[in-house]
Parts: structure tokens; C-alpha cells; sequence
């Protein structure tokens, strides 16, 4: 299956090809079980970066999300895209407005006041660790392994899980399906716009 789907995805070309690689790396995020992403478009090569400035842009507001660059170098750019509805109530829990407020973050501050802050940190420490937050990742575990923890790490997969590692395994599972998902649809020849929708509307209640 692995395979194939990356046979599929090599097959496209310009557009199609940016268009169905933001759907199968955002995937988690469109189907609402994640609140953002991190891509790293490469400016050498294939040179994904021109396609993601001519096309994919576009495409990720055509799908609803929206996106901030946290760093452009020479060689790439990271980019967090997110939804924002989704972002909102992530961030907005009075245990993350804390955890974040300690780390200079406005407690009362704005979506975008978040993020700007985010841009200044990730390009004061490279990626700060609270951007585990923003992807998702359980406040306990960030900080479990921002403060470099003895305690024992339970198990690794989409992150690093220090506490309630049932919890974490059911999260992974649905992550995998929804993956699963993506790529049986995509080989099925489903257009990326079709197969958003189709992700969202499977999995969001």
C-alpha cells in the first residue's frame, strides 16, 4: 500500500502534486483530529517551495485552513498551517493559557497574538517546545519533556508520551486510520479537493 500510494503521489505533477501532498500531510488536521501541522517545503530538488508559493497556498484557504511561516532559509520554509476553529479551542483552555502565559504569551491575547509570539519564539530557539501545543500533543507531555523529565517515557509515536499511555494509543490509532484513509481514497482517484471534504465530512461529528 506504502508503496503504491507513493507511486500515485510521484505521478503528479505541478499542482496536482502540491495539492495531494498538503491533503495526505495535513490529513490529521483536515479531518479535524489535529489542530495544525508543520510542512517543510524544500527550496532545492524538486523545488517544492515554488509550488507551494504558485499553488498551494490557495488550496489550503479553498480547504478552510490558514498558515504562518516560521522560518525561511535558504535551502526552506517551515510552515505551521492550522485550522483555526480548532486552534482556538486548543489553545484556549485555561491549563494552556497558563502553561503559555509563563512563557511570556499574552494570558489574555488573541489567536494571532499566539502566533506572532510563536513566529518570535521559533526563531529565538529554533522550535520552541511549546509548539508541541499548537500541534496537538497534551500539555502534560510538552512539559514532561520541555523539563527534560526522569520520568520514564511510555511510548513514542506521533510524540512522545510520558502520562496516559491508553489514552495516547487510542489517538494513535485514529491517527492511522485516518492516514489509511487518505491514501485508499487517493488511489482510488479521488481529486485533493474531493478528498478534503471526504475527510472531513467522515470523520468531523
Amino acid at each position: 500500500m506504502c508503496i503504491d500510494f507513493y507511486k500515485k503521489l510521484n505521478s503528479f505533477e505541478g499542482k496536482d502534486y502540491i495539492e495531494n501532498f498538503l491533503v495526505y500531510s495535513l490529513s490529521l488536521v483536515i479531518a479535524g483530529s489535529k489542530p495544525a501541522a508543520t510542512v517543510t517545503f524544500k527550496k532545492k530538488g524538486e523545488n517544492l517551495y515554488d509550488k507551494w508559493i504558485t499553488y498551494g497556498r490557495d488550496f489550503i484557504r479553498k480547504i478552510d485552513l490558514d498558515f504562518i511561516e516560521l522560518r525561511d532559509c535558504d535551502d526552506a520554509v517551515i510552515v505551521m498551517i492550522f485550522s483555526e476553529v480548532s486552534l482556538k479551542e486548543n489553545l484556549f483552555k485555561e491549563s494552556h493559557i497558563e502553561f503559555l502565559a509563563a512563557l511570556g504569551y499574552l494570558k489574555n491575547g488573541e489567536l494571532w497574538d499566539y502566533l506572532t509570539m510563536l513566529e518570535t519564539r521559533y526563531d529565538l530557539y529554533n522550535c520552541p517546545h511549546e509548539l508541541g501545543l499548537f500541534l496537538g500533543i497534551p500539555v502534560k507531555d510538552v512539559k514532561d519533556f520541555m523539563e527534560c523529565t526522569n520520568k520514564k517515557c511510555l511510548m513514542c509515536g506521533y510524540w512522545k508520551v510520558y502520562n496516559d499511555h491508553k489514552k495516547a494509543q487510542i489517538i494513535f490509532n485514529h491517527y492511522d486510520c485516518i492516514k489509511e484513509h487518505t491514501v485508499q481514497h487517493m488511489l482510488k482517484g479521488n481529486t485533493s479537493i474531493d478528498l478534503a471534504f471526504n475527510l472531513k465530512n467522515f470523520f468531523i461529528p
